[in-house]
């Protein structure tokens, strides 16, 4: 009841980015503020080297930006498992605890620019939020856990290619970042076996083209780097995504 009453809530009150972010160079110029909100405006799927293969569908966003090229916002996403090809449960959980979409997953984020040019850009990224994921337990009958979250980065972005005659265009972008992630003991014991920290940190590395403004393609590798066992918690988890925008 607990669980469900706090899930109300952060549905109701916060989101995403990474994955999810939007390609924008013209923050530094703009004269006006900006402000919208989105309904199921992209979607996508992604393996990993766990053995997973996921979807996710960007729920609601709210966006907002002013003219000094500051964003912050809301995103809502879910996240289904499709197939889980790993025999060890405490490594399905944690494919689900290292996707930064994974779960049901609600964040609040914020982008500072650091340096603009027409074609490029820079910025300082941070991200705080909850997920609540569906596991799979080592005892027990509880299948759910929550689990909070912070991202902090840097997100690096280039127009590749541009043909406006065509309406063509490849944009690129990298976010390298640090990130935290934090679980109740009870949990800990439930789905991974004491086997990590309560409070969880390591680094994500997200690289990705996105293709006239439309479908994207996406590489991620994250890991936890004070993992109690190392050889199976502590191991890098490389991702695929390829995702589409309507």
């Amino acid at each position: 009841m607990k669980k469900s009453l706090y899930l109300l809530i952060l549905i109701a009150s916060t989101p995403l980015y990474g994955q999810l972010l939007e390609i924008d160079y013209s923050s530094f110029a703009k004269k006006e503020s900006l402000f919208k909100v989105s309904l199921f405006k992209q979607l996508l799927g992604g393996v990993n080297t766990l053995g997973h293969v996921e979807l996710h569908s960007e729920v609601l966003k709210i966006h907002f930006s002013n003219k000094k090229g500051f964003i912050s916002g809301l995103t809502l996403v879910g996240t289904s498992s499709i197939f889980s090809g790993n025999k060890d449960d405490k490594k399905n959980n944690l494919s689900h605890l290292l996707n930064p979409l994974g779960g049901i997953n609600g964040s609040l984020y914020f982008s500072l620019p650091l340096q603009g040019k027409e074609k490029s850009s820079l910025r300082i990224n941070s991200q705080v939020g909850t997920k609540w994921i569906q596991g799979t337990p080592l005892r027990g009958s509880e299948n759910s856990f929550l689990s909070p979250y912070g991202l902090l980065g840097f997100v690096y972005q280039r127009l590749l290619f541009e043909d406006a005659i065509e309406n063509q265009r490849i944009d690129f972008w990298t976010f390298p970042r640090l990130m935290t992630s934090q679980i109740n003991k009870e949990d800990l014991t439930l789905f991974f076996n004491d086997k990590l920290e309560s409070l969880s940190y390591g680094y994500g590395i997200e690289t990705g083209v996105e293709l006239n403004r439309k479908v994207r393609l996406v590489l991620l590798l994250n890991q936890f780097v004070n993992t109690l066992d190392p050889d199976t918690m502590g191991r890098p988890v490389f991702r695929f995504s390829l995702g589409y925008r309507f």
